[in-house]
């Protein structure tokens, strides 16, 4: 039988990001040996008529800006949930609006197939407004093999049955 856990790793992306209005990235995860990512991003408080920006990113090298990363285009995306996000450029845009993002999450699964780099991380920007984050986390998933480890932000990684 064969476990989520054992086909997903999870760690911390990001931990809580004061209100601000400039770039938020996560860390840069290795994508080699995995099918596909997916963050989660879970708001505080976001500002009335905020315009932010959800822009996974690749890169040949494990860093956020050298050599410069490039958008992974996201416009092939299946849009769901209770907030009407729109494509713009290849990103993810969702604005602000009586509260729809205060204390909630989006999530943002990009396909192995969308990318053509090795590595990968989410960036975030506001415009108009500025934002809070309580934690981003990443899941590298679809491991061609059992993941030997677990990252070291994750206290507890719980599986039932067997």
């Amino acid at each position: 039988m064969s476990f989520l856990s054992e086909q997903v790793v999870t760690s911390l992306g990001k931990g809580a990001v004061a209100d601000t209005t400039s770039e938020t990235t996560t860390a840069v995860e290795d994508m080699a040996g995995y099918d596909g990512i997916r963050w989660i991003v879970s708001f505080g408080d976001v500002d009335a008529a905020a315009v932010l920006t959800l822009q996974p990113k690749e890169n040949t090298a494990s860093s956020t800006s050298s050599p410069t990363p490039t958008s992974i285009d996201v416009s092939n995306a299946t849009l769901g949930g209770t907030v009407t996000p729109v494509i713009t450029t290849g990103a993810v845009v969702v604005t602000e609006s009586s509260g729809n993002l205060d204390n909630k999450s989006i999530i943002i699964d990009v396909c192995g197939s969308n990318m053509s780099k090795r590595y990968a991380f989410l960036s975030i920007t506001a415009t108009v407004e500025s934002y809070e984050i309580v934690s981003i986390i990443t899941e590298r998933y679809k491991t061609k093999t059992k993941a030997a480890s677990v990252d070291g932000d994750v206290v507890i990684n719980a599986t039932a049955g067997k």
